[in-house]
């Protein structure tokens, strides 16, 4: 029964190798520059990608379908823009799917052939383990960067309103006002955004082009009903719009206020699971050697 499983590990470790050095002969300079410009800080090992940017080319051209096809791939695109940028939320698309499989490719074998050398199936789930622990890692990595984004055009959201409503309010042209606002402030992501959309419609993007754009790339829900309220502003005048853009910001004043209550709730709610740990080890140091104790005493 070992010996069956021994072979079998070794066979498909062998299967696992021989397209490792498939895809390593052919694919392994050609992503050079695009790996090299990859974030060390996001993307783990980013040195073996070239073996899932291969497969994923490989598998294009089979099926003569992009894998940025679907409702799944256009969400992770959506969060892909919210970090990168929407030009280059395809590239990464790419760059994160092409880990997955590359992790798996160069972990998985390693994994079966310590399991043959140890004679158990340890290695294997070692292997398994490894993978599965690393490509999380790089999920919860773009999960956590996409997440503070979004916390952060959040939290500027009700200060940005705000000065756009000021500023058009004072009798400066909406389209004036919105450029102002975007290079008031180069810390917010929101801000960038905005540029981003001032360069859209400079470039010939219509105005509902590039606020649908803009509220795609932010990711947060508040942005598609400001975009629709500035389109009106453009398109039919300020005198009809400022009245719901200072609407909109009470209430986004109003919900960052919310926020910050429940993020305080939360910080607490975390610091229940120390406090619960150090309350068990004071029963395992104190109470349960009294219990011990008594017991004893009472057997005696």
């Amino acid at each position: 029964m070992m010996y069956s499983f021994l072979k079998t590990c070794a066979l498909i470790a062998t299967v696992f190798y021989v397209i490792w050095i498939i895809l390593f002969l052919k694919y392994r300079h050609k992503y050079d520059e695009l790996i090299e410009s990859i974030d060390d800080n996001i993307f783990t090992l980013k040195e073996v990608y070239f073996l899932g940017l291969g497969v994923l080319e490989a598998y294009e051209n089979v099926t003569g379908r992009r894998i940025t096809e679907g409702e799944k791939a256009a969400k992770s695109l959506r969060d892909m823009a919210i970090i990168f940028g929407e030009e280059s939320a395809e590239l990464y698309y790419y760059v994160y799917r092409s880990a997955t499989i590359s992790l798996v490719l160069s972990l998985v074998p390693a994994g079966l052939l310590l399991g043959c050398s140890l004679g158990s199936s340890l290695g294997f789930v070692l292997g398994l383990v490894g993978s599965f622990v690393l490509v999380y890692s790089v999920s919860s990595s773009i999960s956590a960067s996409v997440e503070s984004q979004k916390n952060s055009i959040i939290d500027e959201f009700p200060q940005m309103v705000s000065k756009l409503t000021m500023l058009i309010n004072a009798g400066m042209l909406v389209r004036r006002a919105w450029d102002v606002v975007a290079n008031s402030n180069y810390e917010y992501p929101i801000y960038r955004e905005m540029r981003n959309a001032s360069q859209d419609m400079l470039e010939g993007v219509t105005v509902e082009e590039a606020m649908a754009s803009f509220a795609s790339r932010c990711g947060v829900k508040e942005m598609r009903k400001f975009a629709s309220i500035y389109v009106q502003a453009v398109n039919r005048g300020a005198s009809e719009s400022v009245e719901s853009m200072k609407i909109m910001a009470d209430e986004a004043w109003n919900e960052k206020k919310q926020l910050a209550k429940q993020k305080g709730e939360m910080a607490n709610q975390k610091l229940l699971i120390p406090n619960f740990i150090m309350f068990f080890g004071i029963i395992l140091v104190v109470v349960v050697p009294m219990i011990i104790s008594t017991f004893s005493n009472m057997s005696l």
